[in-house]
C-alpha cells in the first residue's frame, strides 16, 4: 500500500500537477527537451593501431570510445582556444581604448602645463617690474633676466633673487639706472610793494617853499649855498 502510494506521488510529479498559474494568464507549454549532446566522430585523421584489425567485437567498442574520447579532448581544446582567442582580442581592445583615453590625458596634462607655464612667466614677469623702480624702463630689467631661472616647479617665485640680480645687473650696466630727479629750484619770492622803490617827491616849488626848504633845494646843485638874510 506504501509502495503504491509513493508511486503514485512520483507520478503526480513528474507529470507537474502541482504547478500553480494564474487565471489570466496562458497555459505555460512544456519547455522542449534538449537533445542529447551527440558524440564526437572520430578524426578520420586518426589511424587505428597496429593489430585493430585483429581486434574482436569489445576490443573494436573500446577503441571507439576511446578515439572518441580523444576527439572530444580536441573539440574542448578548441573551443578553450577559441575562448583565449576571444578574450585576447578583448583585452588588445580594452588596452587600445585604455591608451586612446590615456593619449586624451597626456594631452590635457600637457595643455595645462603650458597654460601653468605661462602664468608663471607672467608673475614673475610681474615681480620683476615691481622690483625694478630703479631702472629707466622696467622692461630692460626684464629683457636682461632668465625669467623661467625664479620659478620652482610648484609655481613659487624667488623674489629674493630678483631683487639681488636686479642690483647686480644696475651695477654692471648702470645706463639702465632712472636718472635722479633734478631737484626744483624753490620759486622766487613775490616783491613786497613795502619793500619796493618809492614814488619821488614832487619838485619843490619855489613860489611857495619856504626859505629853509628853498636852501635845502639850492644846495643840492650849490654845496653850501645860503641866501642872503
Amino acid at each position: 500500500m506504501q509502495n503504491t502510494r509513493q508511486r503514485r506521488l512520483s507520478a503526480a510529479h513528474g507529470a507537474d500537477w502541482f504547478r500553480l498559474t494564474r487565471h489570466d494568464e496562458p497555459e505555460p507549454a512544456d519547455p522542449p527537451t534538449p537533445a542529447p549532446e551527440a558524440d564526437p566522430a572520430p578524426d578520420p585523421a586518426d589511424p587505428d593501431p597496429e593489430g585493430a584489425d585483429q581486434l574482436g567485437d569489445k576490443g573494436k567498442q573500446a577503441l571507439d570510445r576511446m578515439k572518441a574520447e580523444k576527439a572530444e579532448a580536441r573539440r574542448a581544446a578548441a573551443a578553450e582556444k577559441k575562448r583565449a582567442d576571444d578574450l585576447a582580442r578583448k583585452v588588445a581592445e580594452f588596452e587600445d581604448r585604455d591608451k586612446t583615453e590615456l593619449d586624451k590625458a597626456t594631452d590635457k596634462a600637457q595643455r595645462l602645463a603650458e597654460q601653468a607655464a605661462k602664468a608663471t612667466k607672467r608673475a614673475v614677469l610681474a615681480e620683476v617690474k615691481a622690483a625694478a623702480a630703479a631702472f629707466a624702463d622696467p622692461e630692460d630689467a626684464a629683457a636682461f633676466l632668465d625669467l623661467k631661472s625664479y620659478a620652482n616647479d610648484d609655481g613659487e617665485i624667488d623674489t629674493e633673487s630678483i631683487t639681488a640680480d636686479l642690483e647686480a645687473l644696475l651695477e654692471r650696466k648702470p645706463h639702465l639706472r632712472r636718472p635722479a630727479p633734478e631737484v626744483p629750484r624753490p620759486p622766487a619770492p613775490k616783491p613786497d610793494p613795502g619793500q619796493g622803490a618809492r614814488p619821488e617827491a614832487p619838485a619843490t616849488d619855489f613860489r611857495t617853499a619856504s626859505r629853509a626848504d628853498l636852501e635845502a633845494e639850492l644846495s643840492k646843485a650849490v654845496p653850501g649855498f645860503r641866501l642872503r638874510a
